[in-house]
């Protein structure tokens, strides 16, 4: 389901509301009220009466709804965040140069984990938000692309090829899926990783392979500046096990490839 997550004339007017769509409760005070009111609804005290009637799914449906409208507002809300995050951050790099100063500053002062602060902040740079001729624009790229989308991504500077990408993985339809969008920015990266015209072009299967592990090697890379619990050390564990599979999938395509050049 398509999220809209900021209206990018209430990014700089605040007290502007916007409608999430038709059936959704924007308003801070209305959204929190709907929240609350579900987690003091009575839970079934019989075990086998807490799953939803599967034949009859209006119930089902229904939880479904308040779900998405309750995740929606959570993004929306981590839009408007993003720019104070980003200019918190850069003020306390210019002011504190040691890394480990900056992260136990922000550790001690912010209750928002670093993988967290760092998300907020890549996507505040990466769509502009902080340029005051960029910012509307950006916003409403977020808008259109969702928030989770939107941090996947924010790995490609330009909106030209944000918006190129973003029509591939959408095919002709109104929005995209993330799934879609992840296979058409790895697609992106394996164009990019293909030599000149003038040059012999490596076996797609090569180009493939190498920008999985590009991927997984810029994932790891910023993990590894967030080792600051034990779950995300486990996430660097886990993407360096995918990149050293990925870098041996990569080597294997070249072998193959050497077969078929000429010696």
């Amino acid at each position: 389901m398509a999220r809209r997550i900021l209206s990018a004339d209430s990014l700089l007017a605040p007290q502007t509301q916007t409608s999430l769509d038709d059936s959704v409760r924007t308003e801070p005070q209305g959204m929190m009220q709907l929240i609350q009111s579900r987690w003091a609804s009575p839970v079934p005290a019989n075990p086998s009466e807490l799953l939803f009637d599967w034949e009859n799914r209006e119930a089902l449906l229904e939880e479904i709804s308040f779900v998405n409208q309750a995740s929606a507002f959570v993004d929306e809300a981590a839009v408007k965040i993003a720019p104070s995050v980003l200019r918190i951050v850069l003020t306390v790099k210019s002011n504190l140069p040691d890394p480990v100063e900056q992260r136990s500053f922000l550790a001690e002062k912010m209750d928002l984990d670093f993988r967290r602060i760092s998300e907020l902040c890549i996507v505040a740079d990466s769509f502009q938000l902080l340029d005051k001729d960029r910012r509307l624009a950006g916003a409403r790229e977020i808008e259109r692309y969702g928030w989770s989308k939107s941090l996947k991504l924010s790995a490609i500077p330009d909106p030209r090829e944000r918006e190129d990408i973003w029509q591939r993985a959408c095919d002709g339809r109104a929005t995209a899926s993330y799934r879609d969008v992840l296979e058409e920015i790895r697609r992106y990266r394996e164009r990019k990783l293909l030599p000149a015209s003038t040059q012999t072009p490596p076996e797609p299967d090569v180009a493939s392979k190498l920008a999985d592990a590009l991927g997984a090697f810029n994932h790891l890379n910023r993990v590894a500046s967030q080792l600051d619990s034990a779950q995300t050390c486990q996430e660097a564990l886990k993407d360096l096990d995918r990149l050293q599979k990925d870098l041996a999938q990569v080597k294997k395509a070249i072998q193959n490839r050497m077969k078929t050049v000429t010696p």
